[in-house]
């Protein structure tokens, strides 16, 4: 074998490593951006979770407002009654 086929199959060669090399970092980052596309689904669905528990926590304060409310103008009324 000569220079030149040797240089010409170490070339090829080459390329065909640099190919294989380029699909596996593709691959890597295709299963990397699944990984990440699951976390955020999870995330949005712990975050609809969270502001649902949030709303209620909301309306029972509101309800607690209200009825403090209530007591106070039941007080306010007692005392001027006595």
């Amino acid at each position: 074998m000569d220079y030149n086929s040797l240089a010409s199959v170490a070339s090829i060669v080459g390329v065909i490593f640099a190919y294989f090399s380029f699909m596996k970092d593709k691959l890597n980052n295709a299963e990397e951006l699944g990984k990440l596309k699951q976390k955020v689904i999870s995330l949005e669905e712990q975050a609809r979770a969270n502001e649902s528990r949030f709303q209620t926590i909301e309306s029972k304060l509101d309800l607690i407002q209200q009825s403090l409310t209530r007591l106070e103008t039941l007080f306010k009324t007692i005392k001027f009654k006595s």
